[in-house]
C-alpha cells in the first residue's frame, strides 16, 4: 500500500508575546546569576515566544489548529477515521486528550494519545502513516497543543527560591513557547507524500531532559542542553547515511530542511550533519522559541513549500529519541 500524504497542515499560536529578556529580568539573571539580560537572545537565539491566556487547555490549542486544518483539507470532521493527540501537556492523566479534541470538533474518529516528548507529533504521524498504508483507516488528524507556559511559571518560581547553581541545568526552560498544530493525512496520490521515516531511541539518556511531579506535588526536572546536543548529534551522525539511502536522495536533492529547533546551535549542527546550507532551513526559534511537538508543523507552515519540494525532516526529543525522514510536497 502507498504511504499517505499531507492533505493539510495548520499551526496556531496565541497572540500574547513574551520576550526572553522579560523572563531573565523576572529571575534577576544579572544580579543573582551574573548573566546578562540578553543572554538567551544572544547565546541561544530565542528572542520571544507565544504564551496562552490563563485558563487555556492543551486541547484548546490543538482544536484551533485542527479546525483550520480540516477546513483547509475540505474534510468534514465526521469523515476523519482517527484523531491522534501528541502534546506533552494534556488535559487529563486520563482519558486521552484526543477524546476532548474529537468532541470539540464533532468527529467520530477513533481516538488515541501518542506521547514521546518533543518527537510526539512525528511519532503520531508514523502511527497514522502505518495505519493508512495498511488500509486500516482512510484518513487521520494528528494534532498537538503545547502549553509550556504552565511548567515555565512553576520553574521560574523555583529558580527564584533556589541556590544560584540551580539555574545552570534548567536554562532550557527559558526557551519554550506555547502553540497548537495539526496535520490531516490521507492516502497518497502521485509522487507527493511521506517517503520514509527513521527512528532511534537511547534510554540511557532519559534523565538528560525531564520534568515530573514529586510525591509532595512539587515540579522538578532538568534540561542538560550541552549533553543533549552532543548525544543527539552523535545519533544523527549515525542515521544520516541510511536516511539518504532509503530516500534515494543526496543533499543536493533537498529543497528544505525542516528540523526541531531548540536554538541556533542545534540548527547549525543538524545542517552540518545533513550537509545542507542553513539558507534552506525555515528559522522558527527566534520568534516562537522551542515549541516542542509543534516545531515541525511550524517549520512547514513558515517555509510554505510548493508542489514537488523535497523536504528533509530531522529532530528529536528527550528520552533521547531522534528521527529523520523525507516528504515530497
Amino acid at each position: 500500500m502507498e504511504n499517505p500524504k499531507f492533505l493539510a497542515l495548520e499551526f496556531h499560536y496565541p497572540p500574547q508575546i513574551v520576550t526572553s529578556k522579560s523572563l531573565m529580568e523576572e529571575i534577576q539573571a544579572d544580579t543573582r546569576f551574573g548573566l546578562p539580560i540578553n543572554w538567551v537572545d544572544t547565546r541561544i537565539g530565542v528572542e520571544e515566544r507565544r504564551v496562552a491566556a490563563d485558563g487555556t487547555m492543551p486541547s484548546d490549542l490543538a482544536t484551533e489548529a485542527s479546525i483550520n486544518a480540516l477546513e483547509e483539507a475540505g474534510i468534514n470532521p465526521e469523515h476523519i477515521s482517527m484523531v491522534i493527540y501528541c502534546g506533552i501537556e494534556k488535559d487529563f492523566m486520563e482519558p486521552g486528550t484526543a477524546h476532548v479534541v474529537q468532541n470539540n470538533l464533532g468527529s467520530r474518529g477513533v481516538c488515541m494519545d501518542v506521547s514521546n516528548a518533543c518527537q510526539g507529533l512525528i511519532s503520531g504521524i508514523s502511527v497514522a502513516d502505518s495505519m493508512i498504508a495498511s488500509g486500516a483507516i482512510e484518513s487521520a488528524l494528528v494534532c498537538s497543543g503545547e502549553l509550556a507556559s504552565k511548567s515555565v511559571k512553576l520553574f521560574l518560581q523555583k529558580i527564584k527560591e533556589m541556590p544560584v547553581d540551580y539555574l545552570r541545568d534548567r536554562l532550557g526552560i527559558m526557551t519554550v513557547g506555547d502553540a497548537g498544530s495539526a496535520v490531516v493525512l490521507t492516502r497518497k496520490d502521485g509522487n507527493s507524500g511521506i517517503k520514509n521515516l527513521l527512528f532511534d531511541s537511547r534510554g540511557e539518556y532519559a534523565e538528560y531532559c525531564y520534568y515530573r511531579y514529586s510525591e509532595s506535588g512539587n515540579i522538578e526536572g532538568q534540561m542538560l542542553m550541552k549533553g543533549i546536543t552532543e548525544a543527539i548529534d552523535q545519533i544523527h551522525l549515525g542515521m544520516i547515511s541510511n536516511c539518504y539511502h532509503y530516500l534515494d536522495w543526496t543533499p543536493a536533492d533537498v529543497d528544505l530542511l525542516v528540523c526541531h529547533q531548540v536554538g541556533k546551535k542545534s540548527v547549525s549542527s543538524l545542517c552540518k550533519i545533513a550537509d545542507i546550507p542553513e539558507s534552506k532551513v525555515p528559522i522558527t526559534y527566534k520568534k516562537y522559541g522551542n515549541t516542542a511537538t509543534c516545531t515541525i508543523p511550524l517549520g512547514l507552515h513558515v517555509a510554505k513549500p510548493v508542489n514537488g519540494d523535497r523536504i528533509l525532516l530531522m529532530g528529536g526529543g528527550s528520552g533521547l529519541s531522534s528521527f529523520q525522514g523525507g516528504i515530497q510536497w
